[in-house]
């Protein structure tokens, strides 16, 4: 069933209505015609001004996921999809390597590289990276355990978080077990005796390429730090619109320091994590 997008606008019209001046009336009709909970409607509809907190909290759980185009169904199916793929998550936990010298395989841990100080920072950080991640899936997939009987539009927040988890757990795993590193030319390479032989103006053009996107990593980084503050107060004020942009804003500058370079390091990682932002 196509999402009614006029419906989606006057709900998120009626949220940006200050509160007394709000429609409650209008609110409950439109909430009728989500849940079809004749009951909530008929007890809405006799005391309005009581029933005020609770129009407009299902009606923020309604839009968030209607902002992301997803009807009830959807979610069941989402659901379906994510439940199970977290579960065979879980069931092989990242190994922590162990530095009890009494244990016969101190120095081992299960699906860490043997040449791991060996990589270069930014892979060993995804292994690190999933440690953090694996706690998040395990703790949104409890939570959703203990919210099994609730309703779809109670548990999409959750459900849509758990996804952009697990699929973030997986993507670090396959980039950090398939990386390669680059073979270094020998010195009688063409490439090597290339390098040797370039001219001043080439190597003025690799300088300026540096700098050009060291400049574009320190934007970024800026960026970055605004925007998570914006987010926060946004999620704070449950400004649903602004926190939207604002973590475009954020998934954007992550993008920006990877293409020119940079690493987004571990600290940074789990504190967009703490804000329920995972980087794609």
């Amino acid at each position: 069933m196509a999402i009614d997008k006029k419906l989606t606008q006057d709900i998120a019209d009626w949220l940006n209505t200050q509160r007394d001046q709000r429609d409650i009336e209008h609110g409950a009709l439109m909430l009728l015609k989500l849940n079809s909970n004749r009951f909530l409607y008929a007890n809405i509809m006799r005391r309005p001004d009581k029933y005020a907190d609770k129009v407009e909290y299902e009606l923020r759980k309604h839009l968030r996921i209607r902002l992301d185009n997803m009807t009830n169904a959807d979610v069941v199916r989402l659901e379906a999809k994510v439940i199970p793929a977290a579960k065979q998550t879980l069931a092989s936990p990242p190994a922590v390597v162990s530095t009890d010298a009494e244990l016969p395989k101190a120095n081992v841990a299960r699906g860490r590289r043997a040449d791991h100080d060996k990589l270069p920072a930014e892979v060993q950080a995804l292994w690190d990276k999933n440690f953090t991640l694996y706690q998040t899936i395990k703790d949104l997939f409890e939570r959703l355990k203990a919210m099994e009987k609730a309703q779809p539009c109670d548990r999409y927040e959750y459900l849509k978080l758990l996804d952009d988890a697990d699929k973030q757990y997986r993507a670090n795993l396959e980039n950090y077990d398939n990386y390669v590193a680059p073979s270094a030319p020998s010195a009688s390479s063409p490439t090597s005796t290339a390098a040797k032989a370039k001219s001043p103006t080439e190597n003025a053009e690799d300088s300026t390429s540096r700098d050009t996107d060291y400049r574009k990593i320190n934007a970024a980084r800026k960026t970055l730090s605004k925007y998570k503050k914006v987010f926060a107060n946004a999620i704070a004020q449950d400004d649903i619109e602004k926190a939207a942009t604002a973590k475009k804003k954020i998934l954007d500058s992550v993008d920006a320091i990877r293409s020119a370079g940079g690493v987004v390091g571990a600290a940074v990682t789990n504190e967009l994590v703490g804000l329920g932002i995972l980087m794609r």
